[in-house]
C-alpha cells in the first residue's frame, strides 16, 4: 500500500494530461461519428451492375486534398461490402461502361493520367490501366463512347500522341508515333459526326508536323491494329470521306450493317443512315418517337428514346432498343418512369447493355441508377437516399469498439498526444508493479527447465561498459555435464566490492537443449530434475497408426500399479511388440520414455551410459501421437576421441523443430558403445543381409542379431537398428567388419 501511495505522490501528475486528452478524444470521436455519416449531397455518381445485385457510389472530398471514395453495396441485403479511397484529379469527371459482368470506371489521377478501375461482382476492384496515358485537358474533352467502348485521346512523356481503347474488359494503347506516317503526329481531334452513328467506324483526324492530314480509326481490328489513311496535302475529310470509310471498313473488319442518326428537322426522328452517308427511312419502332436521342449500346443495338408526341411538352418519355441485324425494336419504357425529357440533354445520363444480356442499365449522375430486365419486365432503381440509408446503417457509423479503433488508427495530433500521455503512466505502472513479477515468473520458469550445477571461473574480463555505475564483465566458465567437459562464456554486471575471481566455484543453471548457461543469484529456487523409474511395467495394448518408411507406428499402453503409461513407438519390420511382456520406463521432465523392453534386455548387465549425438540430417513424418512426432535422424556420436555415424528415430514433441546441429541424448551400454566405436574404424564394404532376429528394445530402438554375407563370408552384427529404415533379408547394406572376429556393424542402411 505504501508503495502505491508513494508512486501516486511522485508520478500522479502524469495522469492529469492523460485524463484531459481522453475527454477531448472521446468528444472528437463522437463528432466524427456524426460528421462521418453520409448525406445525399456527398454522392457524386451512382452506378449499378451484376444484374442489379451491386451498386457503386462515388464521393469526392476536396479537403484537405482531392480524394475519391468508391463504395460497393449488396442490394439484396442492403449492406455496404467494401470501400476504396484514392487520390483524384480536382475536377469530378468520370466515364463508365459495363463490359461483360464488370463495371469499368475511367477518371483522371492526381498526376492527370488516365485511371481505369474494374469492379467485379465478387466485391473486388483492380486497376486496369498500368501504362502512362496523360489526358491533356479535361477528361470529358478527350473521351468518347462508341458501341459500348470507351476511347481516349491523349499523350505520354515526350511528344507521342496516344489512343486508348477500352473494349471487352481490355485496355489497348496505340502510340501514333509508331504508325506508318510521313511525319510525326502533332494534333488529334475527332472527325465530326463519326462518333454519333453517322458512320460505321469512328475516326480521328491527325495533323502531322508537316501540316499534312491523316485519318486514324478510333477502334482496332482483331489483331489490335488501327487503320490509317494518309491524305493528300489539299484533301479534307468531306472530300475523301467515303474513301476513308471504305478503307477502314476493309482494314478493321467490323462493319455495321447500318447506322442510326437523328434528322435535323422537326420533329427530330431517328433515321437509318444509308451507305452513302445520307439519312434514309425512319427507324421502324412499334410506336413513333419524336425529339429523339440515340444512345449506341453495342455493335448491333442502339437505344432510341424521346417523346411520344411531336411536342415533347405534350408527350411522355418512351424508348426502344433497336437491333441493326434483326431489324426489330423492343420497348423499354419502364426504365424511363423516373426520368423526364429534359434529362436526355444532360451528358450525365448514360445507358449500357451487353449484346448477349437482357439487362439495360442506366446511371444519372448522383440522382439515381437502375436496371431493366427485358425478359421479366422488372425494373429496379436506387437513389442517393437509398445509398445513404445503406451507408449509415454500416457499423462503422455507430459507436462501437471497432469504430473507435478506426478513429484511433486514422491518427492526427490529438490522437498522437493522447497515446503519448497514456503510454507514459502505463510504462511507469509497468516498471513499478507489473514487469518485476513478470520477470520473476519468466526467470523461475526458465530455471525450472534445466539443471543446477557447479562451474569453475576460468577467466573474467571487463567489457568497458557500465550499468548503474557497475562494470559489465564477461566470465568464462568450465563445468562437466554427463562426463563431457564444457566451456561457456556469459556476460553479467558485478560489483567492485564482490568481484569474482578465476578459480572460484559458482552455481550456474545449464539448459542442455538450448546449450545456454545462466548465473544463479540470491533468491533463485532451483531443483535438479531426477528421472522417475517405472520398472517392470506390463504391456496391455498395442494400437496401430499406419506406416512410416518400413516401420509400423504403434501406441503402446503399459500398466503398473493400476496406472496406464502410453508410449508411442515404431515397430521394425520383422519385430512385434507383444501384450503381456514387460518394460522399464522412465519419466523425466514430464515425458515418458521406454528404457528397455523384453526380459533379456531388462536383465542385461553392464554400465548404462547416455551419449550425445549431433544431428546431421532430420526427416519429420506427418503423424502425431500424444503430441509427439516420429523423426528420422542421422547423428554423429563421439566418445573418447572417436566418432561414429548412426541412423536413429525418436518421438519428439511436435512443437520442437530438430535442425542440423541439434544435440540428442542416446541411451546405450558402455560395452556396446565401445564395440561400435572400435568396429567403425575397421574395413568397410557392402554386404547382403541373410537373417535378422530380434532380442528386445533398447530405448526405442530394437536390438537385433543380424547375419550378413560378404564375398561368401558370414559376419555377425549385433546392434540396435532404426525401425523406420529397418533391416530385412536380401538388403544390401554398407558395413564395417573385422575379418578376424567376423564381427560387423551396419554403417548405412539399404534404403538410405
Amino acid at each position: 500500500m505504501k508503495k502505491i501511495i508513494r508512486f501516486l505522490t511522485f508520478n500522479g501528475v502524469f495522469f492529469i494530461p492523460a485524463i484531459i486528452l481522453s475527454v477531448m478524444l472521446w468528444n472528437g470521436y463522437n463528432d466524427s461519428i456524426s460528421e462521418g455519416k453520409l448525406k445525399p449531397d456527398d454522392i457524386s455518381r451512382l452506378y449499378t451492375f451484376d444484374e442489379g445485385n451491386r451498386v457503386i457510389s462515388i464521393t469526392y472530398d476536396h479537403v484537405p486534398t482531392t480524394q475519391t471514395t468508391a463504395s460497393i453495396y449488396d442490394t439484396k441485403t442492403d449492406q455496404k461490402l467494401r470501400s476504396w479511397t484514392s487520390g483524384s484529379y480536382s475536377f469530378d469527371e468520370m466515364w463508365s461502361t459495363i463490359q461483360g459482368n464488370q463495371l469499368l470506371l475511367a477518371s483522371k489521377s492526381p498526376t492527370e493520367d488516365l485511371e481505369i478501375h474494374t469492379y467485379y461482382p465478387n466485391d473486388d476492384r483492380k486497376e486496369l490501366v498500368n501504362k502512362r496515358l496523360t489526358i491533356p485537358s479535361f477528361l470529358n474533352s478527350n473521351t468518347y463512347q462508341w458501341n459500348g467502348r470507351l476511347i481516349f485521346s491523349g499523350g505520354s512523356e515526350g511528344t507521342a500522341l496516344i489512343l486508348g481503347e477500352l473494349e471487352d474488359g481490355r485496355f489497348l494503347l496505340h502510340n501514333l508515333n509508331e504508325e506508318d506516317l510521313p511525319a510525326r503526329p502533332a494534333r488529334i481531334e475527332p472527325v465530326m459526326n463519326t462518333f454519333n452513328g453517322q458512320t460505321r467506324i469512328p475516326i480521328f483526324e491527325v495533323t502531322l508536323k508537316n501540316d499534312q492530314k491523316a485519318f486514324v480509326s478510333a477502334i482496332s481490328d482483331d489483331k489490335d491494329h488501327l487503320s490509317v489513311y494518309v491524305a493528300d496535302e489539299e484533301d479534307q475529310f468531306p472530300i475523301m470521306g467515303d474513301a476513308v470509310e471504305k478503307q477502314m471498313q476493309r482494314d478493321i473488319g467490323r462493319e455495321q450493317e447500318m447506322a442510326v442518326d437523328v434528322e435535323w428537322e422537326y420533329p427530330n426522328r431517328a433515321r437509318l443512315v444509308k451507305a452513302d452517308g445520307e439519312l434514309g427511312k425512319v427507324v421502324p419502332t412499334p410506336e413513333p418517337v419524336y425529339q429523339t436521342k440515340v444512345y449506341q449500346l453495342n455493335d448491333e443495338e442502339v437505344l432510341i428514346t424521346g417523346s411520344t408526341e411531336e411536342d415533347d411538352a405534350k408527350g411522355k418519355l418512351t424508348g426502344f432498343i433497336y437491333n441493326h441485324n434483326t431489324g426489330k425494336a423492343a420497348s423499354v419504357d419502364p426504365i424511363f418512369n423516373s426520368l423526364s425529357f429534359k434529362y436526355l440533354e444532360d451528358s450525365g445520363l448514360s445507358f449500357h447493355k451487353n449484346l448477349e444480356s437482357t439487362s439495360l442499365y442506366y446511371a444519372y449522375n448522383n440522382r439515381s441508377t437502375g436496371v431493366y430486365n427485358m425478359d421479366s419486365k422488372k425494373m429496379n432503381e436506387w437513389t442517393a437516399a437509398d445509398i445513404v440509408a445503406m451507408e449509415n446503417a454500416d457499423p462503422s457509423h455507430e459507436k462501437s469498439f471497432n469504430s473507435f479503433k478506426g478513429y484511433i488508427l486514422e491518427g492526427g495530433a490529438l490522437v498522437l498526444n493522447w497515446v503519448i500521455w497514456i503510454v507514459i503512466p502505463l510504462l511507469l505502472l509497468a516498471v513499478v508493479f507489473i514487469l518485476p513479477p513478470i520477470f520473476r515468473i519468466i526467470r523461475r520458469k526458465k530455471l525450472s527447465e534445466g539443471e543446477t550445477m557447479t562451474a569453475e571461473i576460468i577467466e573474467i574480463e571487463e567489457t568497458g561498459s557500465y550499468l548503474n555505475e557497475q562494470p559489465v564483465v564477461t566470465i568464462q566458465l568450465r563445468f562437466i555435464h554427463e562426463g563431457e567437459r564444457i566451456e561457456k562464456t556469459v556476460k553479467t554486471v558485478v560489483s567492485y566490492v564482490q568481484m569474482p575471481r578465476p578459480g572460484q566455484q559458482i552455481l550456474i543453471h545449464y539448459h542442455q537443449k538450448k546449450q545456454k548457461v545462466t548465473l544463479l543469484k540470491e533468491g533463485d529456487e532451483i531443483r535438479k530434475t531426477q528421472p522417475e523409474m517405472i520398472n517392470g511395467a506390463v504391456l496391455q495394448k498395442v494400437e496401430s497408426y499406419g506406416m512410416v518408411g518400413r516401420g509400423h507406428v504403434v501406441l503402446l499402453t503399459f500398466e503398473d500399479n493400476r496406472k496406464s503409461y502410453p508410449i508411442p513407438a515404431v515397430q521394425a519390420p520383422g519385430f512385434a511388440f507383444k501384450e503381456g511382456e514387460k518394460a522399464d520406463l522412465m519419466r523425466i521432465n514430464g515425458q515418458l520414455k521406454m528404457v528397455a523392453y523384453g526380459d533379456e534386455i531388462m536383465n542385461r548387465s553392464g554400465k548404462d551410459v547416455t551419449v550425445t549425438g549431433t544431428v546431421l540430417r532430420a526427416q519429420t513424418f506427418p503423424i502425431a501421437l500424444h503430441d509427439q512426432t516420429p523423426v528420422l535422424l542421422d547423428l554423429t556420436i563421439s566418445s573418447s576421441g572417436k566418432s561414429v555415424q548412426r541412423t536413429v528415430s525418436q518421438f519428439i514433441p511436435s512443437h520442437i523443430t530438430v535442425e542440423p546441429g541439434t544435440t540428442i541424448q542416446i541411451q546405450t551400454k558402455q560395452e556396446d558403445l565401445d564395440k561400435e566405436l572400435a568396429l567403425a574404424n575397421e574395413k568397410q564394404g557392402s554386404a547382403t543381409i541373410t537373417s535378422v532376429s530380434f532380442i528386445g528394445v533398447v530405448g526405442n530402438l530394437p536390438l537385433a542379431t543380424i547375419h550378413a554375407d560378404r564375398n561368401g563370408i558370414q559376419y555377425e552384427i549385433k546392434q540396435t537398428i532404426d525401425p523406420i529404415t529397418g533391416v530385412m533379408p536380401g538388403d544390401e547394406c554398407w558395413i564395417a567388419y573385422n575379418e578376424r572376429t567376423h564381427q560387423a556393424l551396419i554403417i548405412k542402411y539399404a534404403s538410405i
